[in-house]
């Protein structure tokens, strides 16, 4: 087909954002900040507010990046040394890493082959006396529709559940979106999420208990209820900038547009993909929304995924394979917990085979278009070739 690469339309896995308009806007509200309170103002407020009432949680506290706003729930729900936390082996290091810093052991569980969330059956058959709750990741934006069922049950046990949703703001299970589904969940606005504010987290939750301490917790321990400078806990710097602020509401009035766009170009891949049998797409079922921070497909493993990264590069499109190696195969986890390659097979196999195509929202229907005429091109002559 006849198609000519744009820069302003990359054909890659992330694309931070802001239309001109809101540009304009941005630069605007820069003036007012620079002449006013830089840290923890009224921007910082809106954004918390309109941002937790946006996921259908009464109470959001706004943090430096999603790793802090993990920190401070796990905090926030009173583990400590000795604990176990559930934890997914298919999600980004900080997911296991927090775990680790609050004294805790991570405790990490297959994914489901459907989903790539946290398989629930394998997780609760690992359950212990030391349990003390779980991080279910919505990998890629998909909320697994067995998630409420597998929360209600660890709450049902007096365990907690943390929707780690970095990938997932807006997605939605039955009309409910991430972010009101557990005791707590973690966003991120890193540059390659769906929305972002450069670096910056939220943690949000309808917990009374939960989003106190995560308050006191956002301010080193402070003791929020005195009027004195008196710090009751122990905790860190965890504040957010104004200018972030500014950004994130940008980014949240825009993300029903950006939602919007990757469903539609995920329906295209979807169609596109439905015949092709050495590609399996991993699809949003059971009532569930993905936000398709990623568009993830199963290849079939005589397929060599190198060969079609290296492919697709020459074609001027990029492709990823988030996480590699697995979580409990980093080197950090296999040195601190002895872990070793075949511990989990199944999801070890899996993270072996799938690949993540061009997502985001400045893409247009002839990028995709192009996405998928050279992915059916590369992965039939692979198949052809082996």
């Amino acid at each position: 087909m006849s198609y000519e690469l744009r820069p302003e339309h990359p054909l890659t896995t992330a694309c931070p954002y802001f239309p001109p308009e809101e540009q304009v806007r941005l630069q605007a509200e820069l003036l007012d900040i620079l002449n006013g309170k830089l840290s923890m103002g009224r921007h910082v407020g809106d954004f918390e507010k309109e941002f937790a009432a946006y996921c259908g949680a009464s109470s959001g506290i706004a943090m430096p990046n999603c790793s802090a706003a993990l920190e401070v729930a796990l905090i926030a729900l009173s583990v400590k040394a000795g604990d176990e936390v559930l934890v997914p082996v298919e999600t980004f290091i900080a997911t296991g890493m927090v775990v680790h810093l609050v004294s805790a052991r991570p405790a990490f569980t297959e994914i489901s082959p459907e989903t790539f969330s946290m398989d629930f059956e394998d997780a609760w058959a690992r359950v212990t006396e030391r349990t003390r709750g779980a991080i279910v990741v919505h990998f890629g934006g998909l909320i697994s529709p067995a998630f409420p069922a597998f929360a209600a049950r660890m709450q049902a046990s007096g365990r907690f559940v943390i929707e780690d949703a970095a990938h997932a703001p807006g997605a939605e299970l039955n009309g409910k979106r991430a972010g009101s589904l557990a005791d707590a969940a973690c966003f991120s606005f890193f540059p390659t999420k769906i929305m972002t504010t450069g670096e910056g987290g939220m943690l949000v939750t309808s917990r009374v208990d939960v989003a106190l301490m995560a308050r006191s917790l956002q301010n080193r321990g402070l003791d929020m209820t005195s009027e004195g400078e008196l710090y009751q806990h122990p905790g860190r710097n965890n504040h957010f900038s104004e200018i972030a602020a500014a950004m994130g509401l940008s980014q949240l009035r825009c993300l029903p547009e950006f939602l919007e766009r990757r469903r539609y170009i995920a329906a295209l891949y979807d169609e596109a993909f439905r015949e092709n049998d050495r590609i399996q797409p991993i699809r949003a079922f059971g009532g569930s929304r993905s936000s398709y921070w990623r568009y993830p497909v199963l290849l079939q493993p005589e397929l060599d995924r190198k060969a079609l990264r290296d492919a697709l590069k020459a074609d001027g499109i990029t492709i990823d394979w988030p996480y590699d190696p697995p979580l409990h195969l980093q080197p950090v986890f296999r040195q601190l917990l002895k872990t070793r390659p075949g511990m989990l097979p199944r999801s070890e196999a899996l993270l072996s085979r799938h690949v993540c195509l061009p997502m985001h929202a400045r893409l247009r229907d002839v990028d995709a278009a192009y996405v998928i005429e050279r992915v059916h091109h590369h992965v039939q002559r692979l198949s052809g070739a082996h």
